[in-house]
């Protein structure tokens, strides 16, 4: 049996290096940028307007006052999409639109607003001063300009700078390939009639929900009796699917829990099985070439504690994420809590606002068979073993879930 952070450690050392793959910037929303982004050209890529006005040349109002305007000569009009033909001559002034370019010769924008127009003619009673209400060539972002770092998570936003390029497609990491088997010759799915000894499957829905939460989409979701037979066949079409397989049930030391057996014969070499917690302390974790077999135990807590603790951050590893883990806090604790002397905590836990100050409070029902309380947790209270209890008020770690319990 090892600790919780080398449980953690030697996942990390044994997670695949990412894929990458060249996807439309269309369907690329949530994925993790596989390499830097730079500016093909400049933004602006040409001097335009910021405003609806006219364009004029500065130096041509430098004696303008109310005793003695100066009259420009209005020659013609730029709206966006426009590309000037002529240069702006002394004396003339173009009628422009927001977003038109800036002809040659023109280096300033009098709003429409402000404009008196008479006969034709634009009347200046004041300096205009060079650059007013013009958007320089580059001036958000320069030619070579790194805009997208590697690493980075694809936001609307990003969509929309990486658009402003014409960039139609976006090398990202892959998302890695999961199954998902359930087992247990109790489990009966949604639907059928609930007979005396059989329990609804909840394992194989909330581990793929989560999955997709993730926006990683199965490739395989089996639930099985405890039964060799299955088993092997079931994994079997996992391995040649995916790269990752999550099973549920069967891990631990009973006389039909099979998993690991079974996962011997394939060849899966044993990482650890056991970890010094509560829940989920039979977790397994082996792997085979570059494929990696999480064993999470049946209990609905356990299975929802070790994902997030173990295959969550595993998963976006392997997807590009630079911190895969679950965020975490220091806050202080609004109850006492009896440790355990050898095995650490994971406590469903919610976080709150005492005035200004977050804090956080143990939920109820936090039996690793109960999952009722996991629908108003945001968080897991982390208690390490120890002979004295955790004092009301004293600062503890919490890892947050995310957003939605899932959300990336």
């Amino acid at each position: 049996m090892i600790s919780f952070e080398k449980a953690q450690r030697l996942i990390g050392e044994n997670v695949p290096k990412p894929k990458k793959i060249k996807v439309s910037l269309a369907n690329s929303l949530g994925d993790v940028i596989a390499e830097d982004v730079k500016a093909p050209f400049p933004l602006p890529i040409y001097d335009n307007s910021a405003m609806d006005g006219y364009v004029l040349r500065s130096c041509d109002t430098r004696s303008a006052s109310q005793r003695k305007p100066v009259l420009l000569k209005i020659k013609d009009t730029m709206k966006a999409g426009d590309y000037p033909t002529r240069p702006l001559s002394t004396g003339e002034a173009y009628k422009i639109m927001t977003g038109a370019l800036i002809p040659k010769g023109g280096d300033c924008i009098l709003p429409k607003e402000e404009a008196l127009v008479k006969n034709g003619c634009l009347i200046i009673e004041q300096l205009i001063g060079v650059s007013r209400h013009v958007r320089r060539q580059g001036e958000e972002i320069e030619k070579g300009r790194r805009v997208i770092c590697k690493g980075a998570v694809i936001h609307p936003a990003t969509v929309g700078v990486l658009a402003s390029f014409g960039l139609e497609c976006v090398k990202v990491f892959v998302r890695p390939k999961v199954s998902v088997i359930t087992t247990g010759s109790e489990l009966i799915p949604a639907g059928q009639e609930l007979k005396p000894g059989k329990i609804y499957d909840s394992n194989s829905l909330v581990v793929s929900s989560i999955l997709k939460s993730m926006r990683i989409e199965p490739v395989l979701i089996q639930t099985i009796g405890d039964r060799k037979g299955i088993l092997k066949r079931t994994l079997k079409r996992a391995f040649e699917k995916s790269d990752v397989l999550i099973l549920t049930g069967g891990v631990s030391v009973g006389d039909y829990d099979y998993v690991k057996e079974v996962l011997a014969q394939f060849g899966v070499r044993t990482i650890f099985w056991k970890v010094s917690q509560k829940p989920g302390k039979p977790i397994y974790f082996g792997r085979k070439g570059s494929k990696l077999v999480f064993g999470l135990p049946g209990n609905p807590a356990s299975v929802f504690t070790c994902f997030y603790e173990y295959v969550f951050p595993a998963l976006r590893r392997m997807s590009g994420f630079c911190n895969p883990y679950l965020h975490r806090e220091m806050l202080k604790i609004g109850t006492q809590i009896k440790p355990d002397r050898r095995k650490i905590l994971f406590l469903k836990g919610k976080t709150e606002l005492d005035g200004k100050k977050k804090t956080v409070i143990p939920l109820s029902r936090q039996g690793s068979h109960m999952i009722s309380s996991l629908q108003d947790a945001n968080c897991f209270i982390l208690i390490p073993p120890s002979r004295k209890s955790t004092k009301e008020g004293q600062k503890v770690r919490v890892d947050l879930l995310p957003a939605g319990n899932g959300a990336l």
